[in-house]
């Protein structure tokens, strides 16, 4: 137990630290109050089983683990290391005030065994504090930074784990009867310090050290309110409200038609939990290592984005709270303080905000649930229903899709002539079917998909199935122009399309295009629009599965798959096309080094479709090297815009005569045993 002395001495320590921290936390918690409200109050047990499940097993950190990268097995040793000396805090300060110098707090039997657990633990974090220092500023793999911030943390770090033995060794050279004996690095320490006879000291040294140790402690708490290691507070209370909707769910405009702002271009036009976001950010840069942007040479990086719209935050906090304050107080705002910036220009580029995909690959790695796509788009929207101001091409889109509801512009009288000849009702003329079948913009006017749709009709007839098209009366789903940033045009286009899908009692939708999927299935609930949706892998895999269709089963080919991120990472349908192609290949399936979860984007989703790409590299190309590397005879989609990036790709690399690019729904009907 500590003397008055020492007790006065930690008692204004706890006090002048709880100050800092405090005055902190209540800036950074009011900071968050100037975003605009959402509620994230639902499922409040679900929403805790999350952030349990994620942060003591540490799901958070090692979900990303490879062969070629373990850093979060590192992450995980520091956590459950770091954690175990939190608790040995409590226990340090319960002893400053309740308890002798000797005595154990609750037995010696569990003394022995906590500190023998307390000094493992410290060689297990010095162990990774050091991996952490070498692959950071040694190894140096390209998605970390050296920072003076990371720096300062791993060396406080280890200064903790190293004073904290020399406590335990001074604490065991000025007792008589041993603390614990299990403490054994404490042990070793006694011993080296009695070895240059400092035993006679050992009394003073230990209060000293124990001090030092304290106010260590105390200062790493506030230094971490004032650092990048913000995320070690801010993370836990974003896991519990990440979202709990579809991935990458855009919110609809509330009251489009009678709303004076769209999206976002100042950081108070976004929600609370979007400036949460910003806090939590570990700059693992993660985020950055799977951006196809970032990865093919163009000013995004997602993790920078965060980065920066935080320090735009926190530079200009004093100016928004003051503003608040006046706006609350009924006082005018926009005369307190310094007019606020905006975010897009001088914040974030409109490249940056273009060269997005909406690929979701930066969310699906983030360890702590941060919505980097969600804060692009809604800039986009700004962009576009605000100022007008969108990529040039994308004017032709938009006419297209305004007049004939399709992004070719195509006259809508043709949109049922692929099906000439086939056999195929329209809704007009049957109704009475089993499910519509919603073809697509691509599939409907595209030449090369358009044959995906025809093989998609033999596979629908072989199976026996009643179905149905709309014909005319179907339109563009309004995925692109949602993603673009013209909401308003989306909505127009969701609405028309809920109505005749109505009109005509639909239940079940088949869809061949990942992006009208998820339009569909994802989207269309928003406004009124429920229905079920499958996708075509999820409908022939279950045919097969049946029986409903046979195969003949006998191809031999080498096929490599690309995962489309709508459909993979936006609806984890992976494994479906994986399984139809096994179903009658027997050659090999190919995987590509990224694949799956972590699979790499063909370019095109986010709109980017009909973007010209002007910056860096080609991202089709490199999605079609990678394919190219396993030295396949076929590259197997399915979805229509990877289809058309992969074979440009293709042409580009001069491969397109050795190499072809098919939808599994083409070689399935090519494979299809008619009775």
């Amino acid at each position: 137990m500590l003397p008055i002395a020492g007790k006065v001495l930690l008692l204004i320590l706890i006090a002048v630290t709880a100050y800092f921290f405090v005055q902190r936390a209540k800036f950074l918690i009011s900071l968050l109050g100037v975003g605009t409200p959402e509620d994230r109050s639902d499922n409040p047990g679900e929403r805790l089983k999350y952030v349990l499940g994620q942060v003591l097993t540490q799901r958070c950190a090692t979900k990303n683990v490879t062969g070629k990268d373990l850093a979060g097995i590192g992450h995980l040793l520091l956590f459950y290391g770091f954690s175990m000396y939190v608790i040995s805090y409590g226990f340090h300060l319960a002893e400053a005030f309740y308890d002798k110098l000797s005595p154990a707090l609750f037995g010696s039997a569990f003394n022995n065994l906590f500190f023998f657990l307390l000094d493992t633990a410290g060689l297990i974090v010095i162990v990774a504090v050091i991996w952490a220092a070498v692959r950071r500023y040694i190894i140096k793999p390209d998605r970390l930074e050296a920072s003076m911030d990371a720096g300062i943390i791993l060396i406080v770090v280890f200064c903790l784990m190293i004073l904290s033995f020399k406590v335990e060794g001074f604490r065991l050279l000025a007792e008589e009867t041993p603390f614990s004996e299990g403490a054994y690095m404490g042990s070793l320490f006694a011993q080296m310090f009695r070895n240059i006879g400092l035993q006679e000291s050992a009394h003073t040294l230990f209060y000293v050290t124990w001090f030092v140790h304290m106010v260590v402690i105390f200062g790493f708490g506030v230094f971490i309110l004032y650092s990048k290691h913000l995320h070690i507070l801010a993370a836990h209370p974003n896991l519990y409200f990440h979202s709990m909707k579809p991935k990458a769910m855009l919110e609809p405009i509330e009251n489009m038609e009678e709303a004076d702002r769209f999206g976002a271009s100042e950081i108070t036009h976004y929600s609370w939990k979007h400036l949460l976001d910003l806090y939590a950010c570990t700059e693992c840069g993660w985020c950055n290592a799977n951006c196809p942007a970032n990865n093919s040479g163009k000013p995004l990086k997602p993790k920078d984005l965060i980065h920066n719209m935080k320090e735009h935050l926190l530079a200009t906090g004093e100016d928004l709270l003051a503003k608040q304050k006046a706006s609350a107080n009924g006082e005018g705002a926009e005369n307190v303080g310094e007019e606020e910036p905006g975010l897009i220009r001088k914040v974030v580029t409109e490249d940056e905000i273009w060269d997005c995909t909406n690929c979701m690959a930066c969310m699906e790695v983030c360890p702590v649930a941060i919505e980097h796509v969600n804060k692009i788009d809604e800039m986009r929207r700004y962009l576009v229903l605000m100022e007008s101001n969108f990529p040039q091409e994308v004017q032709v889109v938009f006419k297209g899709m305004e007049t004939n509801s399709n992004p070719w512009g195509i006259g809508m009288s043709t949109r049922a002539d692929w099906a000439k000849g086939l056999g195929v009702p329209t809704l007009a003329e049957d109704n009475e079917v089993d499910m519509l079948f919603y073809v697509g913009c691509a599939g409907a006017f595209d030449d090369r998909y358009k044959k995906v749709s025809v093989s998609m009709v033999k596979i629908l007839q072989a199976a026996g199935i009643k179905f149905g098209i709309l014909g005319t009366e179907e339109g563009c789903c309004g995925d692109s122009a949602r993603r673009i940033g013209n909401e308003y045009l989306f909505w127009m286009m969701a609405q028309q399309n809920i109505e005749v899908f109505k009109e005509y009692k639909v239940n079940k939708i088949l869809v061949t295009c990942p992006h009208g999927y998820n339009t569909l299935k994802n989207d269309y609930p928003q406004f009124g629009g429920d229905f079920e949706v499958i996708h075509h892998s999820e409908l022939i895999l279950d045919l097969i599965k049946s029986g409903r269709i046979k195969l003949k089963g006998d191809m031999a080919k080498r096929i490599t798959y690309h995962d489309s991120c709508f459909l993979g990472r936006y609806n984890a349908i992976y494994e479906q096309p994986r399984q139809i192609i096994s179903s009658f290949n027997k050659g090999s399936l190919v995987e590509m080094e990224r694949n799956r979860r972590f699979g790499f984007c063909c370019g095109a989703g986010g709109g980017r479709m009909w973007m010209e790409e002007l910056r860096g590299n080609k991202i089709n190309e490199i999605r079609t090297e990678e394919a190219l590397g396993g030295n396949p005879d076929f590259i197997a989609t399915a979805c229509p815009f990877c289809m058309t990036m992969l074979e440009d790709g293709l042409k580009a690399k001069n491969a397109e005569e050795n190499v072809k690019v098919m939808d599994i729904a083409e070689f399935v009907a090519s494979q299809l045993l008619v009775h």
